[in-house]
Parts: structure tokens; sequence; C-alpha cells
């Protein structure tokens, strides 16, 4: 094994113990991953339960492909590698945008899974997706091509203003990764509206019927709420809280 490697990896490992040090003293910041962590859950549950047609399995895959990018953005974020986490929280969206337009048309999971390169790129386009879900909604063009070109712009491709991730604060952009409040905060802040977005795309094809699905269904909705109202302006009202108590019961 290169010596340097071994170097870089020792590294990562008092990078991880500090950012550690920075969520113990941020609720904020643990606010963030702990919806994240309830959506990794929701995820594993649908794994280990969605899985009796074809149709099935291939959701829960794109589950399985959710939940390791949320787990490798994470491992990214606490080891300092800021801007490789945010290209994977793109990922995130496309997929999530994919799942929660199989919900609107089931008939577009077996078209998907089966199509050639000419039909993806025409039909399941992330720019395509994001019309088909504004088109459903009915209320013209919404926010998902901004945030998803916000991505694109920082992480996703080489750009300039991209360059803003590869530097702590008050200094130039570094090689390697680094420690900074600043950049921690945003990345997790984005991976946690994004996990609100992912849980609700994927939170609608538990079976709430058992109580496994019941309880998860119900553990994600009560910290989506919570997380809604403290950072996203969106309070929800106590008898919408009920009718979450009345649908899905004590875990």
């Amino acid at each position: 094994m290169p010596e340097n490697l071994l170097l870089l990896h020792t590294g990562e490992e008092v990078l991880w113990t500090r950012t550690l040090e920075l969520v113990d003293a941020s609720p904020d910041l643990a606010d963030h991953l702990d919806i994240t962590e309830r959506v990794m859950d929701l995820i594993d549950v649908l794994r280990k339960t969605y899985t009796s047609t074809d149709d099935e399995r291939t959701i829960s895959h794109l589950g399985l492909r959710v939940f390791n990018l949320f787990a490798t953005a994470w491992k990214l974020t606490a080891t300092g590698y800021y801007q490789p986490a945010a290209a994977l929280l793109r990922d995130i969206i496309e997929t999530s945008n994919l799942v929660h337009y199989f919900k609107i048309d089931r008939s577009q999971v077996a078209r998907w899974y089966n199509a050639d390169a000419r039909t993806l790129k025409r039909d399941f386009s992330p720019a395509a997706v994001r019309k088909a879900l504004d088109d459903h909604t009915g209320k013209g063009r919404s926010k998902r091509e901004e945030i998803y070109k916000k991505f694109s712009t920082l992480a996703g491709h080489p750009t300039a203003a991209g360059f803003a991730l590869l530097r702590p604060k008050g200094m130039d952009a570094h090689m390697g990764p680094f420690s900074d409040v600043t950049a921690l905060r945003a990345v997790l802040e984005e991976m946690g509206m994004l996990a609100v977005q992912s849980g609700f795309a994927f939170c609608v094809y538990l079976d709430t019927t058992t109580p496994l699905g019941s309880g998860t269904a119900k553990r994600f909705l009560v910290g989506a709420m919570d997380f809604s109202g403290k950072y996203l302006g969106r309070v929800y009202s106590h008898a919408e809280r009920q009718d979450v108590e009345r649908l899905f019961g004590t875990p």
C-alpha cells in the first residue's frame, strides 16, 4: 500500500473525529443527520418488504441506490470532502424524482427498466422527469430545475463557481480533505432538505398495514414534520399531527 495513501487515510480519521465534535456542539447539524438517518431506515425497511414483483424490486433497488448515496455523502462530508459529497446529493435528487414519477404513473417502471438509450434520454432524463412531475402538479414550473442546476454548478460539473467548496474559510483552494464548519453546515443542510424530499418519495411504497411499515412511516413523518417546522418554514398543525397518530398508531 502506498505510504501517501495511508497518510491520507490517517488525516481523514482525524477529520472524522473533528466533525463528530462539531455535530455534537451544533443541534441543527444533528437535526439534519437525524432526518437523514430516518430516511435511510425507511429505505432499509422497504428493501426487506417491497420485493414481490419486478416493479417492486426495481423501486427497492432505486432505494438501495439512494441509501448508499446518503451513506457515502455523509462519509465524505465527515472526512472533509465537501464537493464530492455535494455531487452525490444531485444523484439523490434525480433518483428521488424518478421514484416519485413512478408513483404517479406505475406503468413507467417497466418502461424505464426495459428502455433503450434513446428512450431513456427522451422520456426519463432528469429534465423529462421534472417536466412530468410539474405537469402532474399543474402549477407551472417548480423549483426542481433550479435546485438541480445548483448542485450541477457547485459540484456535479467542473465550474469556477464550484471552487467555493474547495476553499476553507479565509483561505485559497485546498487539495485533499479539510475541516470547515461553514462548508459542513452547507452540505448537511442540503442533505437534510433532500432527505425530506426523498423520504416522501419512498414512504408511499411502505406497507402500512403491518406494524413494521406503519411504525417506520410514522417515525419518518413525525421527524419530517418537526424538521419542516424548524428549517423549511412549513409548520404542521396539531390536527395534521393527530392525523399521523390516527393513521399510523404507535410504532
